[in-house]
């Protein structure tokens, strides 16, 4: 069943049913949100957002980016590794070397790294957080480069001065055809004076694995039949943690600084070939991974009375290291140094990606209860990549002669990505009703790169190169109020993202796109043209969220693979345009029900192609950006129970994802697949106990299909990763 189609006899059971009910007080939680820089009611906010508090994360059971993405029209996601992805909106997203198109922020800290191999946006657990906020559509005026496709905002919960309290979390569960899995989280919220106070939380969890090794063969049979030896190979770790001090000496001055921490640690990808048993894959050596996030944060209000100053300074360091198998590489390339193909290569390839950042931001805000309300200040950031990577096969060297070890490819690579902007943004009401939005943002961009290559597959070393811009990021929007509950706006944004150096192109080994390549690439832009509607009915039982646009993308950036060596770099491929529709229902018709609906369909195809790449047959016009999926769509409803002093529930959700194009200039798709969610449990005062299930139709979803010649021989398979199997588990949260 198509989306929209989906949505339309939905609404018409939902506005059926609601003819029947008798009249009730019960209503919709109201959910106030801080997207516009100020706390508004989310009906009353003229944009595309989707707000889910605390609370309601618990009971659909969502602990980060992917669990996320099934329920937000438009978001979308592509895995680089365990526990790293990258963000797409409404067809704006990222991949290998470039700035995130999607921002992604805890509390005050955008957390927008420059992707690489394996390190994209990090998975921030969800546990204690007070909401999750994702804005739509370009975000450029307020948030700044790295918004050109939507903001993702992470809000924790945080310290109480008023009281102790104590929120835990325990939970234990069974993988079809995987292992164990079980966690353990808890947060203490902690009074130190009548002004002051302390919140520590702590998680960790085991994700089992599913992924089986076998030792490889012959990569150009069809069907090997292989040994198989380890099993469940891709279990990960995830532990995080972080404090929050909050200090108010007076009324009208808060201190609240924060450190944070996440790791990841993963005993193997979650890679698997498509012509080996289910989720099996054939491997020399293991390809474990780890990451470590740490970041600190201070955050400094202070109300003048006619505005409030807020100052936000944040550092953070990033580390990622990461093993992988690169047998099947050789065996692609051992045609290339006239080595004939052999059963393999035994071959590693090391990792590393050390990311540290700056952070500064002053914001004024005016109070909100006036007829002109703005906000306006200043942003720096300074960010710092260093990777290496180290590529070693005693065999192949011997192959080929190689008398000096068995290294074949050294990289040393370091980039510096840095931001300076001022922006203003004014809201004024021109009658009671009628509102108009004005806001612009001018920015200065520098980035620099260099890296060392050698060996035999090293491109040219690239020596210390510099790009800069500058430009604006202006937004309009008409806001309109015909009735008290009901909002209809219309906008105009532009958004943005830096360019920037690139790595080189190796010679001698097959590379066709050699005349596409170049050292510097350039800012991406793209202008959003968007209206929308917030209707609440039948006393706030019932609220309709509908939003249509249109976006024009020029420069895209890309990164490319080259079909004839397997390398990536980056390009501005051409221009794109966006065009969709999205859908929000919440409907609680009696007090123990709750029904929720969202959809999306998304159209984004590339409108032209830049001639390097036409004569490279990478891409045509009319091509869909890859990433995206045309169509995607969640059915969701809770009813509850209440026997005698206990809270019983049954929570059920659906969600499909349409078809996704794999990537540019490949033709591979990942096919549609749905999931079933499900939960149960009973609610007292102080416990909730569940017994839930993730993917109970078992689907084997394809989140990505892999690229280049570390992932397929010829075509005889491709490398995959999937969605995890069928899950039952049990969970129990306490409160006090």
């Amino acid at each position: 069943m198509k989306a929209p189609h989906a949505l339309i006899i939905l609404g018409g059971l939902i506005t059926s049913t609601s003819l029947a009910m008798a009249a009730s007080s019960d209503a919709l939680d109201e959910i106030v949100v801080t997207a516009q820089r100020r706390a508004e009611r989310l009906q009353d906010v003229p944009a595309a957002i989707t707000a889910l508090s605390g609370d309601s994360l618990n009971q659909m059971r969502l602990q980060g980016n992917a669990d996320l993405a099934a329920y937000v029209p438009s978001l979308s996601f592509d895995v680089l590794s365990p526990g790293e992805t990258t963000l797409t909106i409404r067809g704006l997203g990222t991949s290998y070397g470039l700035e995130p198109a999607v921002s992604l922020y805890v509390n005050e800290t955008p957390l927008d790294i420059r992707t690489d191999g394996y390190a994209g946006a990090p998975d921030i657990d969800f546990f204690d957080v007070d909401r999750v906020e994702v804005l739509r559509g370009p975000q450029g005026t307020l948030y700044g480069s790295s918004s050109m496709g939507g903001a993702v905002r992470i809000l924790t919960a945080q310290p109480d001065p008023s009281a102790y309290a104590v929120n835990a979390e325990v939970g234990g569960s069974s993988m079809d055809g995987g292992g164990e899995g079980y966690l353990a989280k808890s947060a203490v919220n902690l009074p130190l004076s009548a002004d002051s106070a302390i919140r520590i939380v702590g998680a960790f969890e085991h994700v089992p694995g599913y992924i089986n090794q076998a030792a490889p063969g012959d990569y150009a049979v069809a069907q090997p039949d292989l040994l198989v030896t380890a099993r469940r190979i891709n279990d990960v770790d995830l532990k995080s943690g972080r404090i929050i001090g909050l200090w108010k000496p007076t009324d009208a001055l808060t201190i609240k600084p924060t450190f944070m921490i996440s790791e990841v640690d993963a005993r193997n990808n979650s890679d698997y070939f498509s012509n080996l048993p289910e989720f099996t894959t054939a491997a020399t050596y293991p390809s474990p991974q780890a990451s470590r996030l740490e970041v600190g944060n201070l955050q400094v209000d202070y109300n003048f009375g006619i505005a409030t100053l807020m100052s936000s300074t944040s550092i953070l360091s990033r580390d990622v290291q990461t093993q992988s198998d690169f047998t099947l590489f050789w065996a692609n390339l051992a045609p290339a140094f006239g080595v004939p193909y052999p059963p393999n290569y035994p071959s590693t390839d090391f990792d590393t990606s050390h990311n540290s950042g700056f952070i500064q931001e002053l914001r004024l805000t005016s109070p909100t209860e006036q007829a002109l309300r703005w906000v306006g200040g200043a942003y720096f950031s300074h960010y710092r990549q260093h990777s290496t990577e180290s590529t070693n096969s005693e065999a192949f060297a011997g192959a080929i002669g190689q008398t000096t070890g068995p290294n074949l490819y050294s990289f040393d690579q370091s980039v510096i990505d840095q931001q300076t902007a001022v922006f203003v943004d004014l809201t004024y009401k021109i009658m009671p009703r009628l509102e108009i939005t004005a806001g612009e943002r001018y920015y200065e961009l520098r980035d620099s790169l260099e890296n060392v290559q050698s060996g035999v597959l090293a491109a040219p070393s690239q020596p210390l190169v510099h790009a800069k811009a500058s430009g604006n990021s202006p937004r309009l929007v008409l806001t309109y109020h015909p009735l008290d509950d009901t909002t209809v706006y219309a906008t105009a944004a532009r958004g943005y993202r830096p360019g920037g150096p690139n790595v080189g192109l190796p010679t001698g080994i097959g590379c066709t796109l050699n005349n596409a390549y170049s050292s510097l690439y350039q800012p991406d832009t793209v202008w959003n043209y968007e209206l929308g509607t917030k209707l609440e009915f039948l006393d706030r039982k019932l609220s309709i969220d509908l939003a249509a646009y249109r976006i024009d993308w020029k420069n895209v950036q890309q990164a490319v693979t080259d079909p004839g060596c397997g390398y990536l770099f980056v390009a501005n491929v051409g221009t794109a345009r966006s065009k969709g529709v999205e859908a929000e229902i919440n409907f609680k018709p009696v007090e123990s029900l709750l029904l929720t609906a969202s959809g999306s369909y998304d159209h984004a195809e590339f409108t032209s192609i830049d001639a390097p790449f036409l004569q490279a047959a990478a891409a045509r016009a009319g091509q869909a950006v890859p990433g995206v999926p045309r169509q995607k769509f969640n059915l969701g409803g809770e009813y509850t129970a209440v026997i005698a002093d206990h809270t019983g529930y049954l929570r059920l959700d659906w969600s499909h994802l349409g078809n996704v194009p794999a990537g540019f200039g490949y033709n591979a798709v990942r096919p549609a697949y749905g999931a079933l969610e499900a939960a149960v449990g009973v609610r007292t005062g102080h416990y909730d106990v569940s017994f839930y299930g993730h993917n109970l139709t078992n689907s084997n979803g394809i989140l990505e299909i892999l690229e280049g010649t570390t992932s397929s021989f010829g075509n005889t398979f491709t490398t995959r990763i999937s969605t995890p199997p069928r899950t039952v588990g049990i969970d129990l949260k306490m409160h006090f």
